[in-house]
C-alpha cells in the first residue's frame, strides 16, 4: 500500500510540475518525501523477513512450544523416550494424572495394561495405533488414544478425553431404566383416583377431595424423584471434574441447620454442631456440598426417634489424608443392618429396615451424595447398627 501511495505521489507531481503548478523546488522536494517512503518500508520489510527467517533456522525450545501451543491443547500430550521414561507432559496431562509425569517410567505413572501393550508393540513395528481406555477406578473414565513415533524413536501419545460423551450416552440408557421403573407406581396411583373420580365418585364431593389429597401427595413423589434423578444425573456427568474453589464448611452447614430447623421441631430434635475452627475451609463447590450436607441432616431428621440428638461434628476417626478434614452427622435412630450397608448408596435402594416404616424418599440421596464426594476426591463412609443409629462421615480436602 505504501509502495502504490509513494508512486501516485510521484506521478502526481510530475503532473502538476508539467503543468506549471509547482515549482522545480517543490518538485524535488516532494519526490525526494516520497522516495525516502518507499526505500524506508522495502527495507523494513526486508529486515523483518530476514528477522523471521532466522527465527525460524532455531530449534523451538521446550517453553516455547509450550507459550505457543501445546499447554492450550485440551488433549493430554505425552512424549516418551525409548526406554518408557516420560521426557515431555503438557499442563493437561498434570491435571489429569495429578503430578509433573517427566523422568518417570510410563509404568509407574500410568498403569492402563492396553497402552502399556500399545506402546509395546508401536516399537516393534513402528505403526500408528489408535485405542479406546475404559477406566472405573477411582473413577469412571474414557479416553481415546493415539500412538505415533517420533524422531529418534520417542513415541508421541495423544490421549482425548471422551468421558463426559459415554456418560452421557450410559446415563441417557439408564436414566430411561430407572425413570420408567420407578415413576410407574404413582402414575398407575393416580390413573386409578382419576378413574375412580370421573366414575363412582363422580357425584360425590367427600371421596373427590379426599382422593385429590391423594394424588397431590403422589404428584409430590414424581416431581421429587424427577429432580433427584436430573441432579444425580447432572452430578455423574460432571464428577470427573475436580472442584477448586474455597469454600467455608462452618458458615455453609449453619445454614442447612437452619433450613431444616422446622423439620427438628417438629420431631423435638436438637442438633448440635462444632467443628474445629482450623479446619473450615475446604476445596470444593459449595452447591453440591449443600447438597450433600441437605441430605445427610434431612436423613438424619427423618429417621431419628422424637427427641433426640443430631450430631454434626469431627469425627473421631484419622482422614485418608492428613491435608483433609473428617465431618460426621451422627443420629441415634433406626440404623442401617450390616448386610445392607455397601447397597445404601445404590440407586433406589431402600433397607428393609426402612421400608417397614414406610418414611416417604426416593432412594437416591445417599447416591447423590457418594457421587458429589467422589468429585471431590474425598471419602463418604457410612458406620451404623441396627437400631441404634448411624454416623455418615464425610472426608473432604482443606483448602
Amino acid at each position: 500500500m505504501i509502495k502504490i501511495l509513494s508512486i501516485l505521489g510521484f506521478t502526481s507531481s510530475f503532473i502538476l510540475f508539467y503543468f506549471e503548478a509547482i515549482q522545480i523546488e517543490a518538485l524535488v522536494l516532494i519526490n525526494i518525501f516520497f522516495i525516502i517512503i518507499f526505500f524506508y518500508k522495502t527495507e523494513n520489510s526486508r529486515l523483518s523477513n530476514i528477522s523471521i527467517i532466522s527465527s525460524s533456522k532455531k530449534e523451538l525450545t521446550k517453553d516455547d512450544l509450550q507459550k505457543i501451543f501445546i499447554d492450550e491443547l485440551e488433549d493430554i500430550i505425552i512424549i516418551l523416550n525409548r526406554f518408557n521414561i516420560i521426557v515431555y507432559n503438557n499442563k493437561v496431562a498434570i491435571e489429569n494424572f495429578g503430578a509433573d509425569l517427566e523422568g518417570k517410567h510410563i509404568g509407574s505413572e500410568i498403569r492402563i495394561p492396553e497402552l502399556l501393550e500399545a506402546i509395546d508393540q508401536i516399537k516393534i513395528d513402528k505403526k500408528q495405533k489408535k485405542l479406546e481406555v475404559e477406566l472405573n477406578i477411582p473413577l469412571f473414565k474414557f479416553y481415546k488414544v493415539s500412538l505415533a513415533v517420533i524422531k529418534s524413536d520417542q513415541i508421541l501419545i495423544l490421549i482425548r478425553d471422551f468421558t463426559e460423551m459415554r456418560k452421557s450416552q450410559n446415563m441417557r440408557s439408564d436414566f430411561i431404566a430407572n425413570a420408567s421403573h420407578e415413576l410407574r407406581t404413582p402414575l398407575v396411583s393416580l390413573k386409578g383416583f382419576l378413574e375412580t373420580i370421573s366414575d363412582s365418585a363422580k357425584d360425590d364431593p367427600s371421596s373427590q377431595k379426599k382422593f385429590i389429597n391423594i394424588m397431590k401427595e403422589e404428584a409430590g413423589k414424581m416431581e421429587r424423584l424427577l429432580d433427584d434423578l436430573m441432579s444425580l444425573s447432572r452430578i455423574e456427568l460432571q464428577e470427573h471434574i475436580r472442584p477448586k474453589d474455597k469454600v467455608n464448611i462452618i458458615e455453609l452447614i449453619e445454614n442447612i441447620i437452619l433450613l431444616n430447623s422446622n423439620k427438628a421441631k417438629e420431631k423435638n430434635i436438637s442438633i448440635k454442631f462444632k467443628i474445629n475452627d482450623n479446619e473450615k475451609f475446604v476445596i470444593g463447590d459449595k452447591e453440591k456440598l449443600s447438597a450433600v450436607f441437605l441430605n445427610l441432616l434431612d436423613n438424619a431428621i427423618k429417621y431419628s426417634h422424637n427427641s433426640s440428638i443430631v450430631e454434626i461434628r469431627n469425627s473421631d476417626k484419622k482422614p485418608i489424608f492428613n491435608n483433609y478434614t473428617s465431618i460426621s452427622v451422627i443420629d441415634n435412630g433406626v440404623g442401617i443392618a450390616q448386610e445392607d450397608i455397601h447397597r445404601v448408596t445404590e440407586r433406589f435402594f431402600r433397607a428393609e429396615n426402612i421400608k417397614k416404616l414406610k418414611i416417604s424418599g426416593t432412594g437416591l440421596g445417599l447416591a447423590i451424595v457418594k457421587h458429589i464426594i467422589n468429585q471431590h476426591r474425598g471419602e463418604f463412609k457410612i458406620h451404623s447398627n441396627l437400631n441404634k443409629g448411624s454416623e455418615f462421615e464425610v472426608q473432604l480436602p482443606l483448602a
